[in-house]
């Protein structure tokens, strides 16, 4: 059994090799990595046709936003299609669909006929269409006019299978914890991928915004479809399991910084601790199957993946140490250092970015109060809820008024 001190030396090493290798080495690849550079890459002679698919589970708040930025992307426009599919919403969802339809005709909405999670019902949308490229766009999400144009010239021009675009926070302003996701989301980006991205091995694709060639994700349909693990059917984080089994079987994925989307982000601390317990459940989940596959990836890849899956078990060991022997102040101050050299790195960065997303960096400082406390409870609780399905990214939604007739018809899928 290993000693409070030995957890806290084993924590120490896996700080340095993670420091090293994601913010050190990846900032030096992505600065000699010119496919990173605005504006890389030309038209493709031809654009390819392209099918917008949007899975939609009690999103009736936001499905008319998400259509309206599909009608002012810059795409010609008979390249182009939008399916949503309704994964069998308990809310009125359907008929604000059924506006989203009478509002703009080009768009067309699929129902299941039951409830069988995000990609499935991608999958149910895509066999119905005909399109070069499917693009994966959650139904929250407002794209921005330029994002499809820009990663389908990205996509061609560095000749990868999957790009995903830069996510950004679109209520930023609400109120304390939303400011401290805008920060948060653009560290994550800015950061977090970039050894990945130098190697074309992005092992988590955001649902945001996502494009991939088609071949390339029916390939690994199978996979998908008959995910489980330790017997239990597993819903959740299906964006970083596709992404991964897309690497896998040798196909190449990118982020592409250049094309945005804006998501709005969990207001409330009850949803943004369900949100980070699924995407917590995902992390392990992942590191744990990946494991027979990291002869697959590269060896800066393994390193990074491997210290993190490291990192993700140590670090609340080493908190509850710390906080056995020392309190909880000591390590708040330590996370505060931290923080406010991303806090500073933000602050010297928000003009380059859209408005909507900006905010002042000094929000980013309550992680130091909110990080250590979500790895101490939610990482065991994570571990203890794995067998968990649910799919919806804000938790369990309450229904809003009655399922509806729709008031024209819906293509059922299956």
């Amino acid at each position: 059994m290993l000693s409070l001190v030995a957890i806290e030396y084993l924590f120490a090493v896996l700080v340095v090799i993670v420091f090293t290798n994601r913010y050190v080495l990846g900032s030096l690849l992505r600065i000699s990595d010119h496919r990173t550079e605005a504006g890389f890459g030309g038209d493709p002679p031809v654009w390819p046709t392209v099918a917008i698919v949007v899975p939609v589970y009690n999103e009736s708040d936001h499905v008319l936003k998400t259509a309206a930025s599909f009608e002012a992307l810059d795409y010609p426009r008979d390249r182009l299609q939008v399916v949503f599919i309704d994964d069998m919403s308990t809310d009125d969802t359907l008929e604000h669909l059924m506006t989203v339809t009478r509002s703009y005709p080009w768009m067309k909405v699929i129902q299941n006929a039951k409830n069988v999670g995000k990609r499935i019902g991608i999958k149910n949308a895509v066999l119905k269409t005909h399109s070069d490229l499917i693009m994966s766009v959650d139904s929250d999400v407002i794209v921005d006019k330029s994002a499809l144009r820009i990663l389908v010239r990205h996509l061609y021009s560095t000749n990868v299978d999957a790009a995903g675009g830069c996510v950004f926070v679109s209520n930023a302003d609400t109120n304390w914890l939303t400011r401290m996701q805008a920060v948060k989301y653009w560290i994550g980006y800015q950061f977090l991928k970039n050894v990945e991205n130098a190697f074309s091995h992005i092992m988590c694709l955001s649902g945001c915004l996502t494009i991939y060639r088609r071949a390339a994700l029916l390939a690994v349909d199978g996979d998908v479809e008959k995910r489980s693990f330790l017997g239990d059917e597993v819903k959740y984080g299906e964006d970083r399991f596709l992404t991964r089994k897309l690497v896998e079987r040798g196909y190449k994925t990118r982020l592409c910084f250049e094309a945005k989307c804006y998501t709005k982000a969990p207001a409330n601390f009850a949803g943004y601790v369900s949100q980070q317990l699924r995407w917590r459940r995902s992390n392990i989940v992942d590191f744990i199957t990946a494991l027979p596959f990291l002869g697959r990836f590269h060896p800066f890849v393994v390193v990074h993946y491997v210290s993190m899956a490291l990192l993700l078990l140590f670090y609340p060991l080493t908190l509850a140490s710390q906080v056995v022997r020392l309190g909880f102040v000591i390590p708040m101050i330590e996370h505060a250092l931290l923080v406010s050299i991303f806090a500073m790195a933000y602050e010297l960065n928000k003009h380059k970015l859209p408005a909507m997303a900006r905010t002042s960096g000094l929000w980013f400082m309550s992680m130091a109060f909110v990080f250590p406390v979500m790895y101490l409870t939610l990482t065991p609780l994570a571990f203890a809820t794995l067998g968990t399905s649910s799919w919806e990214t804000r938790g369990p939604v309450k229904p809003k008024g009655k399922p509806v007739s729709p008031a024209r018809p819906v293509v059922k899928a299956g």
